[in-house]
C-alpha cells in the first residue's frame, strides 16, 4: 500500500569505515572525540547504481498546513531544541503524499509497495556486535544486552501499525560509552551521489521516528560513576559526555572527507512510544573536515558546491565523545568494564526538504 522511496547518506558500505569501524570490517574508532562525524566512514567518489526518485510524505515542516484533511497526519506545535524542531505527529501514516521540493532518502507514501529491499535503494549497514576486532579486545560485548543477532539492521524495510501500516525501518542501534574502538557497534546509511544534490540546495532535513522504550537502554550519569569511579580521576566528565537520553548521529558525506553533522536528543521520558518529527535547518549542521579521526572545523561557504554522497545514521552520546580520552593510562590487555547504548527506534522519513 505505501512504498520506502529511494534515498539516503552517511556511511557507505565502504571501502573503509573507519571511526565507525563499518561495513562489516574490522575498524577502529581511534579518536576520544570521534563522533557520528569524525568518525564516519571514509565515502568513495563513485556513484552509486542508479535508482528512481523517491517521493516523500505528505508534511515536512513542523506544523502542519491549514489544509490538511481531518483525520490525516499533521503535527502539534514544535519544540524548540538546541538547533532543531522536534514536534509530536498525530495521525501517524494516514493520507501522506509526496511534498514538493523534496527528496526521500527513506519514506513511504500512499499507494505505494510496502517492505521494500532497502540495499536495493543503495542503503548500506553493519554490526560488530558479538564479533572478534583485531587484535582482540577483551570482554569487549561483556554488559550487552540482547544476542548479537538482535543488533542486525535489516535487509527491508516493514509495515508499521503503529503509523498506519507505513513502512519502517526498526533498528536498535549501538554506542559504547567507554572505548572509542568501535564505538559505533553497528548503523546504516544511504548513498544518493547519483542524484546530485547539493549541500546549497537543501533548506531543511526532517526526521519521523519513534523511540521503542521496551528494548531502549541508556544510564544516567549516577549510573555510570558507580561503574567509572576507579578510572577517572573527575567524575564530573560523565555529567558533560552523557545524560542518559536518547542520541542519534547525522552525518553527511563527500567524496573529498568534508561533512556535515548533527546530533540530536530526544527525551524518551517525554517522547517514548510516541512518533515524532524532527526538522533540521542545514545551517544548523557542524561543517568540518576529518584530520586524523579529529574534526577540523571548516566554514558552510565551501560546502555550497558540493554534491552529498551519503547519510550515516548511529548512535551517540550526547557529545559523541566516549570516555577513553578521559581514562588514564588505559590498559589494552584488562581495560575497563564496557557499557552501551542501546536505543530502539523505527524510522519512517528521513527527507530532505529542497530549496
Amino acid at each position: 500500500m505505501q512504498s520506502l522511496m529511494k534515498t539516503f547518506t552517511l556511511s557507505l558500505i565502504v571501502s573503509c569505515l573507519t571511526a565507525c569501524g563499518g561495513g562489516g570490517s574490522g575498524g577502529s574508532d581511534k579518536s576520544p572525540t570521534t563522533s557520528s562525524a569524525s568518525s564516519s566512514v571514509a565515502v568513495s567518489s563513485s556513484s552509486p547504481a542508479s535508482s528512481s526518485a523517491p517521493a516523500s510524505s505528505s508534511l515536512s515542516s513542523s506544523s502542519a498546513p491549514s489544509s490538511v484533511a481531518a483525520g490525516s497526519e499533521n503535527t502539534l506545535t514544535a519544540t524548540s531544541q538546541a538547533g532543531y524542531t522536534l514536534a509530536k505527529i498525530e495521525n501517524c501514516g494516514v493520507n501522506i503524499s509526496k511534498p514538493e521540493k523534496s527528496f526521500a532518502i527513506l519514506a513511504n507514501y500512499d499507494g505505494g509497495e510496502q517492505n521494500q529491499n532497502l540495499s536495493a535503494l543503495d542503503f548500506y549497514n553493519w554490526n560488530h556486535v558479538g564479533t572478534v576486532n583485531t587484535p582482540p579486545i577483551p570482554n569487549e560485548w561483556d554488559n550487552i544486552t540482547l544476542p548479537a543477532a538482535s543488533y542486525n539492521i535489516p535487509g527491508n524495510a516493514a509495515t508499521n501499525s503503529s503509523c498506519n501500516n507505513v513502512d519502517s525501518l526498526n533498528v536498535i542501534l549501538v554506542k559504547k560509552i567507554a572505548n572509542w574502538h568501535r564505538q559505533h557497534a553497528n548503523g546504516f546509511g544511504r548513498k544518493f551521489t547519483s542524484f546530485g544534490h547539493k549541500f546549497s540546495n537543501v533548506e531543511n532535513i526532517v526526521l519521523d521516528l519513534k523511540v521503542n522504550s521496551a528494548k531502549t537502554k541508556t544510564h544516567t550519569p549516577a549510573e555510570l560513576k558507580t561503574v567509572y569511579t576507579g578510572y577517572l580521576a573527575d567524575t564530573s566528565v560523565i555529567d558533560t559526555i552523557e545524560a542518559g537520553k536518547v542520541n542519534l548521529g547525522l552525518t553527511f558525506e563527500t567524496s573529498n572527507n568534508l561533512r556535515a553533522a548533527i546530533t540530536i536528543e530526544i527525551d524518551q521520558a517525554i517522547y517514548a512510544d510516541q512518533w515524532v518529527r524532527v526538522t533540521i535547518p542545514m545551517s544548523s549542521l557542524r561543517y568540518y573536515e576529518d584530520v586524523n579521526f579529529q574534526p577540523a572545523s571548516r566554514d558552510a561557504s565551501l560546502f555550497s558546491n558540493l554534491v552529498i554522497n551519503n547519510l550515516l545514521v548511529v548512535a551517540e552520546t550526547r557529545t559523541n565523545a566516549v570516555l577513553r580520552g578521559s581514562i588514564k593510562d588505559w590498559n589494552e590487555t584488562t581495560p575497563p568494564p564496557e557499557r552501551f547504548k542501546e536505543l530502539d527506534i523505527s524510522v519512517k522519513k528521513i527527507e530532505l526538504m529542497l530549496k
